[in-house]
């Protein structure tokens, strides 16, 4: 096999150059065509059931919604996992499937179920929208100083976000902040008893006076003319005309009982800027497994197309959009790929002593990795820094180097010339070909428990594996074919058999140790059990991270204020944070989101408030490194009284809760049936660890019908001030917890 594929390339020289012109025009198409992450989707199959119920507690919400919800929703196959969360008028409940489940089958499966729980008439679930925690990847903020910020939510919920959702490649639109606008009836209780009028007499007058009433039709001749009675409300004034009763023939309207007019419904959260206390924001939310780039191209061209037709005095402004992070990421890559190609053939050009050989070796690096471009675009595989950044240009070239260095030794040994070069050329390639095609499939074998990888790790590290492994293949398939062809070209006259210089000054100090170490095999061997032994213990101090963390540019700041703190007491310690974080030179622009958006799909309660910070380019900071400078961020607003603080970037941040339902990196669950039995035990866990720096925060959770208490750990603070999580997890042991 592999001598009839040596053969037909030699003796199809034209047929194989095609196939190499073919093979970099499809790996182009299909580079443009790649989607290009900067990190890995590594979240799990998830759904969402968002379930909306203004003005009730969070008790009723548990015991009406979130129960009856997680009763019918438990019995779905392939579910893995059920979290869920009860707040002030809102439950949100996550859903975790198996790996490898389709989403759209997992969604049908839970609308199916969630239509036969017996919740309240008036709440509505509903399923959170097809996104991925590395989905968000554009941001901006409406800003007006002449629309009311009702009108400007509204203008945000109707136009703006109706207009993204056409966009190929959008999920949804996240609305935050402003209030979703509402008529209301404000309805004086002395007027109420004067009147004799119940609360619920005036509800059901409204309601039945804002109705359009259809009929039959009236012929006109050959025309057939629509009636209907039309009483929909279209002002304050239609609403304060509603009769609610009549005392001995006179009417009572709304107006004579209370006052009609324009508000907003409960609000759920608070978004500010920079100087700015209320602001509207929306979150372009990508659906899973689209391509970025491709996505925020047509978000771009949308809002270009926007900016043209917004009212009078509305400003869009833009804060965060994934494609700069992208473009890094992307540039990072090609750069090394570049820089390593280049050193690639510096360094064969010094021992093979000959620039062509070098050329042709080092033309396998771009080719393979068409070759491996080409196979990821047919199977939907996206690139990620993780699995460029790891290809080895050492085994791709490995084998043309063998294959080249052979050719030419047969070509100078022999002195062929003319039409014998071909016949030489496949002599020496079959030498070699047998023996790289079992050390290619040795390295794949190295793969091999990789790909069997699943969840978290399979989404990391398989896309890595899958890469390197066509790229691998495509070099043994150029070796044994392009490579061949092209030395047939490139060295038609017999080259000349030259030894390095570098070769040969390496060579003298090597030939005598090589003596030595050969009359006394003791001393390599002593030395090298010594070296191995020495690496045995350096590898015990080393710490131990799963995986690099990517630095993502920009730092995203989680603060949790004192329980049970309402919306509006806490924006002025909001206000304070951003102030003092826009002192930082290195800041761009700071974006607060205080409690939750109004679809409920980020379920957060008053007391929980994130910042977005935005960095600008190295080259403007004062404060060169990075975690310096998140912890002078951290000194500064120190002297707040009650707050807890938790750093992290704005994608590490969403996969870190995605995978584990914890804001933040390290957190120990405590579960037991009684939630205040929880708490006092989570309290002593927290006073005998008061000693670690780093625990911030308790969180609450609920899961499948048993209540959890979380105490969260910031990972960065124990590793600045040299904390092994193993200490905190020997600490927290002490002492036993009883009852839970």
């Amino acid at each position: 096999m592999i001598a009839r594929l040596v053969a037909f390339a030699l003796h199809q020289r034209f047929v194989t150059l095609a196939l190499a012109l073919l093979l970099t025009a499809g790996g182009i198409v299909s580079f443009h065509r790649l989607p290009i992450e900067a990190y890995p989707d590594v979240a799990d199959v998830e759904v969402d059931v968002i379930t909306l119920w203004p003005g009730h507690a969070a008790e009723e919400v548990e015991r009406y919604i979130t129960i009856q919800l997680e009763k019918e929703l438990n019995g779905i196959a392939k579910v893995t996992f059920l979290r869920s969360f009860s707040n002030f008028g809102l439950s949100n409940i996550r859903i975790l499937f198996a790996d490898g489940t389709d989403n759209y089958w997992s969604r049908q499966q839970v609308l199916e179920r969630i239509t036969q729980a017996d919740i309240p008439a008036d709440a509505k679930p509903q399923l959170g929208p097809l996104a991925s925690p590395i989905g968000e990847v554009y941001r901006y903020t409406l800003e007006s100083k002449t629309m009311p910020l009702v009108d400007l939510k509204a203008y945000q919920d109707w136009v703006l976000e109706r207009e993204f959702r056409k966009v190929p490649g959008v999920a949804d639109v996240v609305s935050w902040g402003g209030g979703i606008k509402q008529y209301q009836v404000t309805v004086d209780p002395e007027r109420l008893r004067a009147y004799n009028v119940t609360l619920k007499q005036v509800f059901e007058a409204v309601a039945a006076n804002n109705a359009n009433a259809g009929g039959s039709y009236i012929r006109e001749g050959q025309y057939a003319l629509m009636v209907r009675g039309i009483g929909l409300v279209q002002s304050t004034e239609d609403l304060e005309n509603v009769v609610v009763t009549a005392l001995k023939g006179t009417p009572v309207r709304v107006r004579d009982i209370g006052r009609a007019g324009i508000g907003h419904a409960i609000r759920f959260g608070i978004l500010g800027r920079d100087h700015d206390d209320d602001l509207v924001q929306g979150i372009v939310l990508m659906r899973k497994g689209e391509n970025p780039d491709a996505v925020i191209s047509g978000v771009r061209a949308k809002i270009a197309e926007l900016q043209k037709a917004l009212p009078a005095g509305v400003v869009m402004r833009p804060y965060y959009s994934r494609d700069r992070l992208v473009r890094t990421t992307v540039t990072t890559v090609m750069r090394n790929l570049i820089e390593g190609a280049a050193l690639v053939i510096v360094l064969l050009s010094l021992f093979l002593y000959d620039l062509r050989a070098a050329l042709i070796v080092a033309l396998t690096i771009p080719l393979s990795l068409l070759f491996a471009f080409v196979f990821m675009d047919l199977r939907g595989i996206p690139a990620n820094l993780l699995s460029l950044g790891a290809i080895d240009f050492g085994i791709i070239v490995d084998g043309a180097v063998i294959m080249t260095e052979n050719v030419l030794r047969h070509l100078s040994e022999r002195r062929v010339t003319g039409p014998h070069v071909v016949r030489e050329v496949q002599h020496a390639a079959l030498e070699v070909a047998r023996p790289l095609t079992f050390a290619v499939m040795i390295i794949m074998t190295v793969y091999v428990p990789i790909l069997t990888f699943q969840r978290i790790e399979g989404k990391l590290f398989r896309p890595m594996a899958v890469t390197i492994s066509l790229a691998v293949v495509g070099s043994l398939l150029l070796t044994l074919t392009l490579l061949p062809v092209l030395t047939t070209y490139a060295f038609r006259r017999p080259p000349a058999e030259r030894e390095s210089p570098l070769l040969r000054w390496l060579r003298r100090p090597y030939v005598p140790a090589l003596r030595f170490c050969l009359r006394r095999p003791a001393v390599p061997i002593a030395v090298t059990a010594g070296l191995f032994v020495l690496a045995l213990f350096a590898f015990t101090l080393l710490g131990k991270e799963f995986l690099p963390e990517l630095d993502e540019g920009d730092i995203w700041l989680r603060v949790k204020f004192p329980i049970g703190i309402s919306l509006e007491d806490a924006n002025p310690y909001v206000h304070d944070i951003r102030e003092r974080l826009l002192t930082f030179p290195e800041v761009r622009v700071v974006v607060s989101q205080l409690g939750a958006p109004d679809d409920g799909t980020d379920p957060n309660g008053p007391d929980t408030v994130e910042f977005y910070i935005g960095l600008k380019p190295r080259d403007a900071w004062r404060i060169r490194d990075k975690d310096r400078l998140v912890e002078a961020m951290a000194t500064r607003i120190a002297d707040i009284p009650g707050i807890s603080t938790t750093f992290s970037q704005p994608i590490k941040d969403n996969v870190d809760e995605a995978l584990a339902g914890v804001k933040g990196e390290l957190a120990i669950k405590l579960y037991g049936p009684d939630l205040f039995t929880l708490e006092a035990k989570a309290r002593e866990i927290t006073g005998v660890l008061a000693g670690v720096r780093g625990v911030t925060d308790l969180d609450y959770d609920h899961l499948v019908g048993q209540p959890q208490l979380q105490i969260v750990i910031d990972r960065k603070a124990t590793a600045r001030y040299g904390i092994n999580v193993q200490d905190i997890q020997t600490r927290s042991r002490r002492p036993p917890v009883a009852g839970s």
